[in-house]
């Protein structure tokens, strides 16, 4: 009997995955463990293993579509094995159901012996036939091969006939590119030579209303030309998690200005003898974000319905940006390790990010977040709070201006920080105490080096 291979549980927060890249096809043959499927979740690309050996009878969801968690998303079964479409299946395979849409058996054949395993993945054509259903009328297209669910709903808003549209998904699957050709003519000039060429149910009733007529000698002009960039899964996540965010904790904000000029001068100082790459300005925002908060600890916490959970470890998140959105590793006892530990372990964690490599354990069991545009320039900026954490710490840009200092006018480079804090779990006083002891640290930099 065929194994469904659901989409798993990858992090305690996970709710669902974009499919990124199938490594298999069906009709391929799987060894137990060899990866099946790449899916992205909330920060990182991860590969899904198969959990037993055979050979793929089916794949249930398409590439870049996005499924819940435990939805099935393959089957694997033994060799000539028939496989009837479920419709008990969760999430993604409700939907199917919901539509209406039914796939025919499937049975996979084992490949020949003559042909050589180089070559078996390349005839996954010999390798599929199709049991065709019975019954004496011929079911159309759409309801032979199927949609993807994003196809069926963007077909129902916009009254498309399936039956009229030519699948180039897997199996021959209406996918949303199929689509396309129809909802270009829908969204062309509403005349009716256009009305006609696409074959759309309900047209007239979707055509926008006339436009007004203009003013005398001004000439009438169609919507600005745009393009639409589809959101990434990491994109999507952001968005739900930071509209959480904002919604549903209370924020407050306070921002100190801080004297730099002396802790800048210590890292010129220590980045002659460090052998072992640079320490960066935000090395020196870690290491004495991690000493605040250990006078601070209320701050370095995670909040819940229950109460407020204070850590012994200071484990400060790095807001990193990627090419499709910001992740947060996490660099671990802070408050423990050196300038320089810090700094390597730092640049490890940003380039397993860059190249999309960071792991769940990179990413989980942060006390505390920073996010530093010093490297930009922006004077001033608050962050929104990385939950269950109760604080975020906005690092600007340091500049140059002139200061009173023993009754004269000296340089001196000031930068800006603001906390943004969950007030269920502290008040002003607070974050206060925070800032000043931030501050403190920073402008008698040999704090840090204890």
């Amino acid at each position: 009997m065929a194994l469904e291979v659901r989409l798993p549980k990858l992090s305690d927060e996970m709710t669902e995955a974009t499919i990124s890249r199938w490594l298999k096809a069906v009709g391929d043959t799987v060894d137990k463990g060899e990866p099946l499927v790449e899916v992205e979740t909330e920060k990182v690309i991860v590969e899904v293993e198969a959990p037993r050996a055979g050979f793929i009878v089916e794949i249930r969801a398409e590439e870049q579509e996005v499924v819940p968690v435990d939805a099935v998303i393959c089957l694997i079964g033994e060799a000539g094995e028939v496989v009837q479409p479920s419709s008990a299946a969760p999430g993604a395979e409700d939907q199917r159901a919901a539509a209406g849409a039914s796939t025919p058996p499937v049975s996979v054949q084992a490949p020949p012996a003559s042909v050589p395993p180089s070559a078996q993945g390349s005839n996954v054509v010999q390798m599929i036939q199709r049991t065709p259903p019975a019954g004496p009328s011929r079911p159309s297209p759409a309801a032979a091969m199927g949609a993807s669910p994003l196809a069926r709903r963007v077909a129902d808003e916009l009254g498309i006939d399936l039956a009229g549209v030519q699948g180039s998904g897997i199996g021959g699957k209406i996918v949303m590119a199929d689509l396309q050709p129809f909802v270009d003519a829908m969204s062309g000039p509403p005349t009716d030579a256009s009305a006609q060429s696409a074959p759309v149910v309900g047209a007239e009733a979707r055509r926008p209303a006339p436009s007004p007529p203009s003013p005398a000698g001004v000439a009438a002009t169609g919507p600005s030309e745009y393009e639409e960039a589809p959101l990434s899964g990491l994109r999507r996540t952001i968005a739900r998690r930071m509209a959480e965010a904002k919604a549903t904790i209370p924020h407050f904000y306070m921002t100190a200005e801080i004297d730099v000029s002396d802790a800048l001068a210590l890292r010129e100082r220590l980045n002659q003898s460090f052998e072992e790459g640079r320490i960066s300005v935000n090395d020196l925002m870690i290491k004495g974000t991690a000493l605040a908060l250990e006078r601070v600890p209320s701050l370095n916490a995670t909040y819940s319905d229950t109460g407020l959970r204070r850590y012994a470890g200071v484990h400060i998140g790095i807001a990193t940006a990627i090419d499709d959105g910001l992740v947060t590793p996490v660099v671990r006892d802070c408050h423990l390790k050196s300038i320089g530990r810090i700094a390597r372990e730092t640049a490890e964690l940003i380039e397993k990010a860059r190249r999309r490599e960071l792991s769940q354990s990179d990413l989980q069991g942060g006390t505390f977040t920073i996010s530093n545009l010093g490297m930009y320039p922006v004077a001033e900026f608050a962050a929104i709070i990385n939950p269950p954490q109760v604080g975020i710490l906005a690092i600007a840009r340091p500049v140059e201006r002139p200061t009173g200092e023993n009754g004269r006018i000296v340089l001196r480079r000031l930068l800006k920080a603001t906390l943004s804090a969950d007030h269920r779990a502290v008040d002003g006083v607070t974050g206060a105490k925070f800032l000043d002891a931030f501050r403190e640290v920073l402008e008698q930099p040999e704090r840090l080096m204890l």
